[in-house]
């Protein structure tokens, strides 16, 4: 069975997560100085809400669906 272009749906959601350093501590089971790190790196997409830092999950998946070498990056070494 082909589905047809115009029975493809785009799923949207419009609902926004943001996961906290102590909340990627748990799900990742990384120390908490290695997410503190992880949220200081420049390149990560991170944010301050007050004096809390968060990452907003769809920027979370797509930083993690690219590859980063820590040779490469300068900040890791």
């Amino acid at each position: 069975m082909r589905i047809s272009d115009s029975d493809k749906q785009l799923y949207i959601s419009s609902e926004v997560k943001f996961y906290t350093i102590a909340e990627l501590t748990k799900m990742l089971g990384w120390s908490e100085n290695t997410v503190q790190k992880l949220f200081n790196d420049p390149k990560f997409p991170s944010s301050d809400f007050g004096r809390t830092k968060v990452v907003e999950a769809h920027a979370l998946i797509n930083y993690f669906s690219n590859k980063h070498i820590k040779e490469n990056d300068g900040f890791w070494k």
